[in-house]
């Protein structure tokens, strides 16, 4: 697969196209696509984290503790949410979501309150510290982060149309891996 200058980075050009040299010699004739597609994904992936936690590290926490923080925050009305309800929407361990409530709690960010709707049930609670942390880390990943704040309206719609494509795509294929 030709990787053209005018669509990507030089940068990006550059190295998708050492690794797809690399493979076309070693397995000529192979659609390297999907290969490609994939290795870009996850060099975003992980720039995108770098930055993250770059905005948690300010805030004096991890970007484990971030998530968990903005997930509360949009958390209407009450930001709060059980620990099962967050660590679903988050999609890590309840084992992990504890101890990172744990961690927020004794930072002040957090607290465990009765859920009011369940007998003996408990919600986690963002105090005002964390909710102000999480409103500056939204505002500072909504206006300056990655550069992403330089893409116009019509690209970051065609992005989010493209990524909603390929995650589609994705979904279908692990469902039917699955079947």
């Amino acid at each position: 697969m030709a990787l053209r200058a005018d669509k990507h980075s030089p940068a990006e050009v550059s190295e998708l196209s050492e690794i797809a040299d690399a493979w076309a010699r070693e397995l000529p004739g192979l659609d390297l696509t999907p290969f490609l597609v994939s290795a870009g994904i996850l060099r975003l992936s992980q720039q995108v984290e770098r930055a993250f936690t770059t905005v948690a590290r300010s805030s004096g926490i991890g970007p484990g503790d971030l998530r968990v923080l903005l997930a509360l925050r949009r958390s209407p009305p009450d930001c709060a949410m059980s620990p099962t309800a967050l660590f679903k929407q988050l999609m890590i361990t309840s084992g992990a979501v504890s101890k990172q409530v744990d961690r927020l709690s004794e930072l002040g960010l957090v607290e465990r309150v009765a859920d009011p709707d369940i007998l003996r049930g408990v919600l986690i609670s963002l105090k005002p510290t964390g909710r102000t942390i999480a409103e500056d880390a939204m505002l500072r990943i909504s206006t300056s982060f990655c550069g992403l704040e330089n893409l116009g309206a019509t690209e970051a719609g065609h992005a989010l149309d493209l990524l909603g494509r390929v995650r589609q795509t994705m979904d279908a294929a692990e469902s039917a891996e699955r079947a």
